[in-house]
This record gives C-alpha cells, sequence and structure tokens, in this order.
C-alpha cells in the first residue's frame, strides 16, 4: 500500500512539475510577442504622424531646411517654368501640405527653372497653307494673333512674324510666343497682265 501512496505522490509531482513548465515557458512566449511587438511599434514609430508643412513659395534651400526641422526629407526631382515666378523657388510638393507620413518620409519638390523653353518655329514660311500653318504651329505650343494679308496667292503663308519682325528659317524663339502668319489674299489678274489688248487700247 505505501508504495502505491509514493508512487501516487510521484506522478502527481511530476503531472504538476510539467503543468508549472509549460505555464512558464506560455509566459516566456507571451512576455517575447508582447516586447517585440512594442519594439516594432516604437521602431516604426506606428500611430505617430508628422503634418508635412506647406513650403511652395519657398526658395529651395530653405524649404529643405524647414523639412528637415520636421525630420522630413526634401527632395527637388523636378525643375518647370512658370512666368513671374523667380528662378529656385518651390512650385509644388509632394505630399501636399498637411499630409500625414512617417519621419523621414521624402518630400519630392518642383522647382522654378527660371528660364522659360525655346522652342523652334516650324519652317512654314512659303511652303505651307494657312490651315497647314495654324496646325503645326499650335501643336509646337505657340500662339496665333490675326493675320497680315497681302497680295498673293490666297491662304498662302509667305512669311511668320513674331514682335514684329519676320523670322528666318527655323529660329528658336520663347515657348508659347504669339506669332503672326503673313498670308495672300488672292488677287484678280488683270488682262493687260498677260499682254492682252484692253477694249480702251482698241482691238482695230
Amino acid at each position: 500500500m505505501s508504495k502505491n501512496k509514493d508512487s501516487k505522490k510521484k506522478s502527481k509531482s511530476s503531472l504538476r512539475f510539467v503543468h508549472i513548465n509549460l505555464t512558464a515557458m506560455v509566459a516566456v512566449v507571451v512576455a517575447a510577442v508582447f516586447i517585440t511587438f512594442r519594439w516594432i511599434d516604437k521602431y516604426t514609430e506606428h500611430g505617430v504622424a508628422i503634418v508635412v508643412p506647406d513650403i511652395t513659395g519657398l526658395q529651395e534651400e530653405e524649404a529643405i531646411n524647414k523639412l528637415a526641422q520636421h525630420r522630413l526629407i526634401g527632395i527637388p526631382d523636378d525643375y518647370a517654368y512658370i512666368k513671374g515666378v523667380p528662378v529656385g523657388e518651390i512650385i509644388n510638393q509632394r505630399p501636399a501640405a498637411n499630409a500625414k507620413v512617417k519621419r523621414g518620409r521624402k518630400i519630392y519638390l518642383t522647382v522654378s527653372s527660371g528660364n522659360q523653353p525655346m522652342i523652334t518655329v516650324p519652317d512654314i514660311a512659303d511652303n505651307s497653307s494657312l490651315r497647314q500653318a495654324e496646325s503645326r504651329l499650335r501643336a509646337a505650343g505657340f500662339k496665333l494673333t490675326p493675320h497680315d494679308t497681302i497680295e498673293g496667292e490666297l491662304d498662302w503663308v509667305y512669311s511668320v512674324r513674331y514682335n514684329g519682325r519676320e523670322l528666318q528659317g527655323e529660329e528658336k524663339i520663347p515657348e508659347g510666343s504669339e506669332l503672326t502668319l503673313v498670308i495672300g489674299g488672292g488677287s484678280r489678274i488683270e488682262a493687260d497682265t498677260l499682254g492682252v489688248p484692253t477694249v480702251e487700247e482698241g482691238w482695230f
């Protein structure tokens, strides 16, 4: 009988030991998972957002410094020309102002180039009709003023004027400039221009 009792006691003691070990292992795993997630949240700053400041209108260096103060990185990645905007001024930003981002986010900047692009005027003088010339010039980004008319073949383009002067060949001028086409208005051919006597000169 005593042996059976000792055996039962040992069995209960072993089970208790196993339960304690299992409980301890579960506790360690839970603690490890909890600590890991807390570390990930802290590392990625989960739930922590930075509001992107509005840096449009600032000069490039000033804008980058302001972003750095907010723990953001300014990256100039595009340049564009806008009439009246000083060179180096920030025209646009991505993400936009007031967007919520994480620390260290790159903010891409569009900077004013200050230099108006120059475009080659297509060679249309004396080899294009009015319709063809207008189509090509508008496609190239030019604006057209009311055309001037001279004697010549109807709707034939004889020259192109820019700022009052006649362009020579394929010149480069600022993009979006206004051009004036000089076209023929058509002219009636008089009989005497063909060497045929008029009635006044008489046939007899």
